[in-house]
This record gives C-alpha cells, sequence and structure tokens, in this order.
C-alpha cells in the first residue's frame, strides 16, 4: 500500500506521468555520493561548499527541483552503509577516464569552494583517485 501511495506521489511530483527512477546503482548517485563526501570531508560545511554541490547536482547531474530531496535522500541513505564505497567505486570506474577526472576535477572545486583545501580533502580526493585508478591525478 505504501509503496503504491510513494509510487502515486512520484508521478504527480514527474509532472509528465513519468514515476522518477532513482536507485544506489544510479550513476548520478554514486558521483553525487563522492561530490557529498567532499563537501563534509574536512568535519565542516561551509556556505560555499552546499551551494557548489547543489548547483552541480542541477547543472553537472541534471537532478530536477522534483528530484532534488529524493536524490538527497538516497545519497545520504548510501553514505550511511558501511559497505556503499566499494559499489559506489565500482560504477564509476566503469566511465570513461574523462568522466573520472571531471568527478575528481569537480570534488576538488568543492572543496576549495571555502576558499581552504584542508589536509582532509586533500586526502580524500587523492584516495578516491587512487581508487578510480588515476594515481598520476
Amino acid at each position: 500500500m505504501y509503496l503504491s501511495f510513494e509510487n502515486f506521489i512520484n508521478v504527480l511530483d514527474a509532472g509528465d506521468n513519468e514515476v522518477i527512477q532513482l536507485s544506489q546503482k544510479d550513476p548520478r548517485v554514486a558521483i553525487g555520493i563522492l561530490l557529498y563526501s567532499a563537501v563534509h570531508a574536512d568535519g565542516r560545511v561551509r556556505q560555499a561548499e552546499t551551494d557548489l554541490y547543489r548547483h552541480l547536482l542541477e547543472s553537472y547531474l541534471n537532478v530536477s527541483e522534483d528530484e532534488f530531496l529524493m536524490f538527497e535522500d538516497i545519497v545520504s541513505e548510501t553514505c550511511n552503509k558501511p559497505d556503499s564505497i566499494n559499489s559506489i567505486i565500482e560504477i564509476i570506474r566503469q566511465m570513461p577516464e574523462s568522466k573520472r577526472r571531471e568527478v575528481l576535477t569537480l570534488m576538488k572545486d568543492i572543496s576549495l569552494s571555502d576558499k581552504q583545501f584542508h589536509e582532509f580533502e586533500v586526502n580524500l580526493v587523492a584516495k578516491i583517485a587512487e581508487l578510480l585508478g588515476l594515481d598520476d591525478y
């Protein structure tokens, strides 16, 4: 019953009679999680980082207004799972190298948006680069 109600709400929110489909296997969610981790890497979330993160969700990942809250829920839910990083990295590793480099650049842009590049942020970007097979990044 609850799922059919949720689907009904999603159809209404979509506005075009299509159900919004987001899942933890959606590459946009995987990228969103890495960007989200860049926002939170130094333990201090600043407005500039949040603003850029949301802008990138809209412009780079094409997350519509209708999808935004659902997208953020899936990202935060996945971030709280202990083994989520492995599946996220696997999804992104399947992307072309140029796309993986773009993701790292976006993570770095978020980290620098508050005019500070904290050691934790440097380490995060370096570790993700290594996991994505981009050791020269």
